[in-house]
């Protein structure tokens, strides 16, 4: 019974030796985790160890996921933000439009926000084939005046490989872990063994998410795309060149003369209806006063 302790002991120093070489201290996060669950499969196999009954089942281990889809020997990110001005009253039907656009090159539409008024606004969340990015983009710059556009492509190859190794030596060292939990006896032995595979497990399975988000940022393109209403252009100021000389102070002469008959015109415009009506009034005011009577004056005493 001694030597068999020794042997387990050995095999798992091993087994735990050759999982952290091969994730490289990956999984140190979890250790908490696994241990806490080890707690309680521990007392489990102590439960059933004690009244001789049948030895628990084995964790199961965690389906594989596949791996990033590497082209030419390189696993990419790409990324595109465009900005496209669209007449007033068009971001709707231009953002029905650009969802159509994504879906018809094998795309989808992650986000879409909206809002309307007299600016209407729309920012879509597209995702499409990296091989279909750049005809989507052209597309999607039909739809208004394309006003920026921003590019960005992020090599992930050594971080996509480097996830598949820990992957790997993850689950070798839970198919190892099985093969001793099988053929331990011991209490103490079943229990070390379940609560490193309850560790190792956890580790494999924070790796596996990991490769599957590797796996959908490499395999569809992002488009950010923001649908503006476009406001009016500035108007460019006019200019004036001016000829010097005596033609040149003729024309700026002519040039006052009509802005300040402008100005009298524009301003005896202006007060021309006030004056007729005061006139009006005045003339009905005159007319009313004669017809009213009116008192003789007494005549002035005679001086002594």
């Amino acid at each position: 019974m001694r030597r068999t302790t020794v042997a387990v002991g050995m095999a798992l120093a091993a087994v735990a030796l050759a999982a952290c070489t091969g994730s490289g201290g990956g999984g140190g996060a979890n250790k908490a985790a696994g241990g806490a669950s080890g707690d309680g499969g521990s007392r489990a196999g102590i439960s059933d160890a004690g009244a001789s009954a049948p030895k628990p089942a084995a964790p199961a281990l965690a389906q594989g996921v596949k791996a990033p889809v590497i082209e030419d020997g390189t696993a990419k990110i790409r990324v595109a933000q465009m900005t496209v001005d669209v007449r007033r009253g068009g971001v709707p039907a231009a953002a029905d439009r650009a969802g159509t656009i994504a879906l018809g090159a094998g795309g989808e539409i992650d986000a879409d926000n909206r809002t309307s008024g007299r600016f209407a606004t729309a920012s879509l969340q597209l995702r499409v084939p990296p091989e279909a990015l750049q005809s989507v983009l052209r597309q999607l710059s039909g739809l208004g005046h394309e006003s920026s556009r921003a590019l960005s492509t992020t090599d992930v190859t050594q971080k996509v490989a480097d996830v598949k190794s820990r992957v790997q030596s993850a689950q070798d060292s839970i198919t190892q872990l099985r093969t001793l939990y099988a053929s331990a006896h011991k209490v103490s032995d079943l229990i070390a063994i379940e609560s490193e595979l309850n560790s190792r497990e956890a580790d494999l399975e924070s790796l596996q998410a990991q490769q599957r988000t590797l796996q959908r940022q490499t395999a569809m393109s992002t488009i950010g795309l923001t649908l503006q209403t476009a406001t009016p252009a500035a108007s460019k100021p006019v200019q004036h060149h001016h000829r010097g000389g005596f033609l040149g102070g003729l024309e700026r002469g002519w040039d006052g003369f009509v802005s300040a008959a402008t100005w009298v015109a524009t301003a005896l415009g202006t007060v021309l209806p006030f004056l007729a009506l005061l006139a009006v009034l005045a003339l009905a005011g005159r007319l009313l006063w004669r017809r009213l009577p009116h008192r003789p004056q007494p005549a002035p005493a005679p001086s002594e």
